[in-house]
């Protein structure tokens, strides 16, 4: 089954991730969200019904890189939807196949557009039904079945979100962030098509989350715990204790990083970057050498 091997290695290393918003750009307190009338050069709007009220966001902001569009709508508290889908044109994408996620204010975890008992349910969809290249927005519909995402909960019921609408979302990409990403596998330049980057939340602590994948899906993930500053950290193993962590997905298994390090050579406000090395888990370990990072969180 077609997954966002980013997102899926970056939810497996970590655990549990509350997806934010990296750069988010007000929407213009001028402007009334409720308004729709305003066509591809009108309000930016982002709202969706659910649990018998509309939510409206306060600020959104999208993403369009390689074969990856990411799109959020948050508010001033924390709580808000989160999208990663496979794909860069417009068209309807199924919600149980890409991420559509919901995030409550300070909660470590939301409700996921994926059954985990059953993943091949259909639990909705994402239309993309404009992308403006010259006004930078995009545009598009969506409605899904949420899923609570900590497993080891089953009390929590299902949410079901409908009437979603962004419009005139402003986008960004890849190369207007200027990130970049190497490394070679085994020796081999691993050739990236794709790189995330995102904060995650595991307990009270935060991480940042840099994924990179390449045309055959594989993709590397490396983490650092957003409270340390420059230096080398090890990579132990231990996720529990490791400030830094990292992992490599090949052919739908994740060999996590036994031993290696990373090396953070700035840290600013928005902007990471690094250096890396590791050596996976598995009978025959994947060796991962010259990695570098350079990234806007």
């Amino acid at each position: 089954m077609k997954r966002i091997k980013l997102v899926v290695g970056i939810s497996l290393l970590i655990g549990n991730f509350t997806l934010i918003s990296c750069n988010n750009e007000p929407i213009d307190s001028a402007i009334n969200l409720d308004d729709f009338g305003g066509g591809n050069n009108g309000p930016s709007v982002f709202k969706a019904d659910f649990t018998g009220t509309t939510w409206t966001a306060t600020t959104a902001q999208a993403l369009i890189s390689g074969n990856l569009i990411s799109i959020s709508g948050v508010k001033a508290n924390g709580e808000g939807f989160g999208f990663l889908v496979e794909g860069n044109t417009t068209g309807t994408y199924p919600a149980n196949t890409n991420l559509l996620a919901y995030t409550p204010a300070g909660s470590d975890y939301g409700y996921w557009s994926t059954n985990f008992d059953n993943p091949q349910e259909n639990t909705g969809s994402i239309t993309v039904t404009n992308i403006n290249t010259t006004n930078k927005t995009i545009s598009g519909t969506f409605n899904f079945k949420g899923y609570w995402s900590d497993t080891s909960v089953t009390s929590i019921l299902p949410v079901q979100f409908t009437n979603g609408i962004f419009q005139n979302i402003p986008y960004i990409t890849q190369a207007q962030t200027g990130d970049t990403f190497f490394a070679k596998v085994g020796g081999t330049e691993f050739v990236d098509v794709d790189i995330l980057s995102t904060t995650i939340f595991v307990g009270s602590q935060e991480f940042i989350s840099i994924g990179a994948q390449n045309a055959a899906l594989n993709s590397i993930t490396v983490s650092v715990k957003s409270s340390i500053g420059t230096g080398t950290y090890p990579i132990t193993g231990n996720a529990t204790t490791d400030g830094v962590q990292a992992i490599y997905d090949f052919n739908d298994t994740n060999y996590n990083a036994a031993t290696g390090s990373i090396t953070v050579t700035l840290k600013t406000a928005t902007r990471l970057k690094g250096t890396f090395n590791f050596v996976t888990t598995g009978a025959t370990p994947f060796i991962v050498t010259e990695g570098a990072f350079d990234v806007e969180y």
